[in-house]
C-alpha cells in the first residue's frame, strides 16, 4: 500500500527540520482565517494533511467528488 504508507508518513512522522512546519504552519494561517476561526483542532488537521496529500498526487479530485457525494445523499437522507 504505498499511497496509503505516503498518508501516514505524512500525518505521523516529525519534520527533522522547521522548514517544512513553518510552511504548513503558514498554509494553516490562510486556511483559518478570522472568519474560519471555530474550526477546532482535529478539523484543521484534517484539512492540512488533506491539502498536503492534493499537492502531493496522492488525492485525486474524483476521490474528493465521491466523499462529498456521498455525504451529500446521507445529509439527504436525514
Amino acid at each position: 500500500y504505498p499511497r496509503l504508507s505516503r498518508m501516514a508518513l505524512d500525518y505521523l512522522i516529525l519534520s527533522a527540520t522547521s522548514v517544512a512546519v513553518e510552511r504548513i504552519f503558514s498554509r494553516g494561517r490562510l486556511l483559518l482565517s478570522h472568519i474560519r476561526n471555530g474550526l477546532s483542532g482535529e478539523s484543521v488537521r484534517a484539512l492540512l494533511c488533506l491539502g498536503e496529500w492534493y499537492r502531493h498526487g496522492l488525492l485525486k479530485d474524483k476521490h474528493i467528488l465521491e466523499v462529498t457525494r456521498d455525504a451529500d445523499e446521507d445529509a439527504d437522507q436525514i
